[in-house]
């Protein structure tokens, strides 16, 4: 099982197959090869630059890329896929799940965020390395850096099968604490939009396109399972009634 999850709620490990996702995987990588680009759905002239696969080979390197089988309310198959994160900054691609948040929200709240960050840094610099005043101002700053963590960690909605829905700190299984990110891999992405839309869950599936990381434990085409640190602690909550056969 590539996605799975300690559930809080009912005590239970709930749990996708990946066998029905691979096939299709395996099909979008063959797309991602042609043409080099994720908006291979519109015509080349129509193509936005910055949705190249080229992003996917500098020294940013690849990403993760999902794809979800789902069923509807009339047993017809419905394929949904994702991509991790942003593409190059873009948050939002046709024929692509969205993101959790609003990236308008997001961004606005990063910007005020750093109106207070950035003249903290800017002291920093000029303050004598482990005077008091420079200790003093690395938590102060160390906190405005929670804060704006906070922040955007409250712009996360999660939803489940059951019809719940939680925020990021309520849906984190763990009580550790939250990692920059959480919410933007493509299997929370991918079950948030099959659960608003009422849309049964089949099998998941997530590999690596690009150049291999730089610890090398990731290489284009491998499949991986979602991620330990940031994604098993919320898959749990929102795979939670995923078994059962939901209606609108």
């Amino acid at each position: 099982m590539s996605c799975f999850g300690y559930c809080n709620d009912c005590g239970e490990i709930h749990e996708l197959p990946s066998a029905l996702a691979i096939p299709h995987c395996h099909a979008l990588m063959a797309e991602l090869s042609a043409y080099k680009r994720i908006d291979f759905d519109v015509p080349l002239v129509a193509a936005d630059p910055r949705l190249s696969t080229d992003i996917l080979y500098s020294k940013m390197r690849g990403r993760m890329f999902g794809i979800l089988v789902c069923e509807d309310g009339n047993g017809k198959e419905v394929i949904l896929r994702a991509f991790s994160s942003r593409h190059n900054g873009v948050w939002n691609v046709a024929g692509w799940v969205p993101p959790l948040v609003d990236e308008h929200a997001f961004v606005a709240t990063v910007e005020r965020g750093n109106l207070d960050l950035h003249p903290l840094t800017d002291l920093i610099d000029t303050l004598q390395k482990e005077s008091k005043e420079w200790y003093l101002k690395l938590a102060e700053r160390r906190l405005v850096s929670h804060g704006i963590l906070a922040k955007l960690n409250a712009l996360y909605t999660f939803h489940n099968f059951k019809q719940e829905k939680r925020s990021l700190e309520q849906a984190f299984q763990l009580k550790k604490g939250i990692p920059v990110g959480t919410g933007d891999c493509c299997a929370p992405k991918l079950l948030n939009y099959a659960a608003i839309h009422h849309l049964k869950p089949l099998s998941i599936a997530e590999f690596f396109w690009g150049k291999e990381t730089a610890s090398g434990h990731r290489i284009e085409g491998g499949f991986y399972d979602s991620c330990e640190e940031k994604c098993q602690p919320i898959l749990g909550f929102m795979l939670c009634g995923s078994k059962q056969v939901v209606t609108v």
